[in-house]
């Protein structure tokens, strides 16, 4: 089948799904939409269907071989953008003055801890059992993936609750406004490896991972400050959404081809539109209407370059990735509880509520595979794409129980 073809397909099942049925799903059960998606991918990618015509000796048709794979990079990196831009888009820093010192202090905590933990044990995990295997510079790549996939924190589950059922409080507050923070700042570390540990040619010149930093810092600045310059006063949603596209299409594009993180980039270009622009929140509303076709794209993409080349090493990293950002993630919110001045900001057992990921993660791992290869690299997609599914749905119970313990729902 033509790529583009299944690629329209998709989009119209995506379109299709979200109005029909996860939408009246939603309403009844408390799950996640979206993360379905995945299986779709699973289930139309080469690995499972070579598996299936091994099993019972049979020819079934691939849908996303290698080669359909192949010609999907430069859309999966639009798409990658998409969601960096839309990071940087809520990101303002007005809002931030609503905060107080205790909310930045767990945003910052437990990103920072998160990172340095989970990038730390993997480290000599690594180092000490595939050593053999790996130079030092993919041992230090892989574990800050990890780390910083690790890290984020999706406020997915606090709206699949919020939608069910009353919900107020200091804890549920807090929760949502952190978000935002630990999403920015996990972009931006993902979007350091990617300079630090710089992959592809420079004609010869030599350029350092500040230089490239910079680069990308600059790139992202200026692509914003071209949109405020020709859109500043547009409210038109049409022009806005072909403007946002275009935007979105040539950062992405200068990413994918220099190597960059498509989602860094734009996270920078949508961070200055959403602080300077004056429609800015037509912007959010214009942007909603294609956040869901895009996040089944990338859903289905990830699934669909799912390779388990060790089951034993894929389950044994899944059950450790799993136990210690549990245990990580409490001990932060336990840890910034008792350094704080102001207790009534939230509960020392608000670590229970920071387990969710979100397509965040899921977007990082694939723009990580499009990049840095490596014996491990397909391993570690498998292990954390896993790992987002079940924390998805072990941190909507562990949140949903944490708020009605505190008493905020009703």
């Amino acid at each position: 089948m033509n790529t583009f073809l299944l690629l329209i397909l998709i989009v119209i099942f995506g379109f299709l799904s979200f109005h029909f049925i996860n939408q009246k799903l939603q309403k009844r059960l408390l799950y996640l939409t979206g993360l379905e998606f995945l299986f779709i991918g699973i289930f139309i990618g080469e690995p499972f269907i070579n598996f299936l015509n091994g099993i019972f000796n049979i020819k079934l048709p691939i849908l996303l071989d290698s080669e359909g794979l192949l010609q999907l990079k430069p859309i999966i990196a639009t798409i990658l953008g998409a969601v960096g831009f839309s990071v940087g888009l809520q990101f303002r820093i007005k809002e931030l003055f609503n905060y107080s010192i205790e909310h930045f202090k767990l945003a910052v905590n437990d990103i920072i801890l998160t990172t340095i933990s989970m990038s730390g044990l993997s480290f000599f995990l690594m180092y000490y059992l595939f050593q053999n295997i790996l130079s030092i510079e993919n041992i230090i790549t892989n574990s800050l993936i990890i780390g910083i996939s690790a890290s984020t924190f999706s406020n997915g589950v606090l709206e699949s609750i919020q939608s069910k059922f009353e919900v107020s409080g200091t804890n549920f507050n807090t929760l949502q406004r952190i978000s935002k923070i630990n999403n920015f700042l996990a972009i931006t570390f993902l979007g350091l490896m990617f300079t630090i540990f710089h992959k592809g040619q420079t004609s010869g010149i030599h350029i350092t991972p500040v230089e490239w930093f910079v680069l990308n810092i600059v790139l992202g600045l200026i692509i914003g400050f071209l949109f405020f310059v020709f859109l500043e006063r547009e409210e038109n949603e049409n022009k806005l959404l072909v403007a946002l596209l275009g935007i979105i299409i040539f950062s992405s594009g200068t990413a994918y081809y220099m190597n960059f993180s498509p989602l860094f980039l734009n996270l920078l270009a949508g961070f200055v539109i959403g602080n300077v622009i004056k429609s800015k929140d037509i912007l959010v509303s214009v942007f909603k209407k294609l956040e869901h076709p895009f996040y089944v794209i990338i859903l289905i993409y990830a699934g669909a370059i799912i390779r388990i080349d060790n089951f034993w090493i894929f389950f044994a990293g899944l059950f450790l990735y799993i136990l210690i950002r549990v245990v990580i993630k409490y001990f932060n919110g336990w840890l910034s509880y008792h350094s704080c001045f102001d207790k009534n900001k939230f509960s020392p057992r608000i670590g229970l509520g920071l387990n969710t990921q979100g397509i965040i993660a899921i977007t990082m791992m694939v723009n990580f595979q499009q990049v840095y290869d490596n014996p491990l690299t397909n391993t570690l997609f498998a292990v954390i794409i896993t790992a987002v599914l079940i924390n998805e749905i072990l941190s909507t119970k562990l949140t949903k129980d944490l708020l009605i313990d505190l008493s905020e729902i009703k």
